[in-house]
């Protein structure tokens, strides 16, 4: 026998219940969030200092093409606001793509991995650099694609990010996290159209929506 073979399940099964010990000593992956801070906060993650002087509820889903182009081309310049304390984000994934993806369960894992990412690093600048991740380019996966990322991979892009490794090891495994993805995008759907036109990107500033793709971040002090 093998005794490479039996100490891979062996260590697997160990990382599995370390995980599960450190949520139950830690509690639910929520937080207060602060100037540097990021945690889940119900339907949306709170990212940023939440007294600062912008403040925007941005919807997105993590399949959509155009939330990609956003993230894409606003991405680097919301980062620097939210870093400087000028801008404060309730990020609200939906999934209305998911269907769509390869897997048929990319959105809602993406979800969850945001979740973990922001729960477990406490930090707005790591889950706005996960989010930049999952929206680029060269990472975010097409409607109707062959392949969407893989658990092992959006834990890569974790690991990339400098989350720490329990929120990569959660991403792996998929463990509860205390937020359920699919309920999140509902919630977030169900807010989403009570506006005119609930399409994503969609930016809401003092309670109006904003089309994503505009120069919305002129209308936000600076």
């Amino acid at each position: 026998m093998d005794g490479t073979r039996v100490n891979r399940p062996i260590r697997a099964l160990g990382a599995v219940l370390a995980l599960v010990v450190a949520l139950l000593m830690c509690g639910p992956i929520a937080g207060v969030a602060q100037a540097d801070v990021a945690a889940p906060a119900g339907d949306a993650i709170s990212i940023g200092d939440p007294a600062a002087p912008g403040q925007i509820d941005l919807y997105v889903d993590p399949l959509c093409p155009f939330s990609g182009k956003m993230i894409q081309s606003k991405g680097g310049e919301i980062g620097q606001r939210i870093e400087a304390g000028k801008l404060h984000v309730n990020l609200r994934f939906v999934d209305f793509l998911d269907k769509y993806s390869a897997s048929g369960s990319y959105d809602n894992r993406a979800i969850y991995a945001t979740y973990a990412v922001a729960g477990m690093s406490q930090s707005s600048d790591i889950t706005w650099r996960f989010v930049q991740r999952i929206f680029s380019a060269e990472q975010q996966p097409k409607e109707h694609g062959p392949t969407d990322l893989s658990n092992d991979q959006l834990a890569g892009l974790a690991h990339h990010v400098g989350a720490p490794q329990t929120a990569q090891d959660l991403i792996r495994f998929g463990l509860p996290i205390g937020y359920d993805a699919r309920a999140v995008a509902s919630n977030n759907y169900t807010a989403l159209h009570r506006f005119p036109k609930p399409s994503v990107p969609l930016v809401v500033i003092d309670g109006q929506p904003v089309d994503g793709a505009s120069n919305w971040l002129d209308q936000l002090p600076r």
